[in-house]
């Protein structure tokens, strides 16, 4: 009897139960929560003040916590934005082409030149309406552009000044280098 307890089986079984299973299972349930969410550091940092018995149930319960309180939020928070006020950017290339004489975009010589700290015009599309918005590039990767909002949104919900912005070469109409913001600063300090 004394070998079955001590054998590997119940011993590995008690260490994955009690050890490593807990910390593995609540490090992916707290994914559940937005990464500014300050509950995330909370659990994981509550796990090893909890006693190694009443781990596993104490996880468990934190899994019910994290679906009805984090996922929901995010789910939310996600669809708000891009389905139930989705918001889409407009190809500023197929405006031009549409009504030429009145849509001026830069050419392409001028998105080429685009990089890191130039500032980029975009036009966000919702319906009923959109709204012409600043975005700072951040990267550069061949025709597609991450940037962040440089403009507070009037119109748009959940959309805000920083939020991280995806976008390729066609929806650019306009775009000031940083030496152009340097110069329109100087000139007007209000900018």
């Amino acid at each position: 009897m004394i070998e079955h307890i001590f054998s590997f089986e119940p011993v590995g079984l008690a260490l994955l139960v009690f050890g490593i299973a807990p910390g593995a299972a609540l490090r992916i349930i707290v994914l559940a929560f937005r990464p500014e969410d300050p509950r995330r550091e909370e659990l994981l940092a509550e796990l090893y003040v909890v006693p190694r018995y009443e781990r596993p149930l104490w996880v468990a319960e934190q899994l019910e916590i994290a679906i009805s309180e984090g996922l929901w939020d995010r789910l939310v928070w996600a669809a708000t934005g891009r389905i139930i006020y989705r918001w889409r950017l407009r190809s500023g290339v197929k405006s031009h082409e549409k009504y030429p004489d009145s849509f001026w975009i830069p050419s392409e010589e001028a998105k080429d030149a685009v990089e890191p700290g130039y500032l980029v015009k975009l036009a966000f599309d919702l319906r009923g309406g959109g709204e012409r918005m600043w975005v700072k590039v951040q990267a550069v990767k061949g025709d597609r552009f991450v940037g962040t909002l440089h403009n507070i949104p009037a119109f748009i919900p959940r959309l805000f000044s920083g939020d991280e912005i995806k976008f390729r070469r066609d929806h650019i109409i306009d775009l000031l280098s940083p030496d152009e913001q340097a110069r329109r600063k100087s000139s007007d300090p209000k900018v």
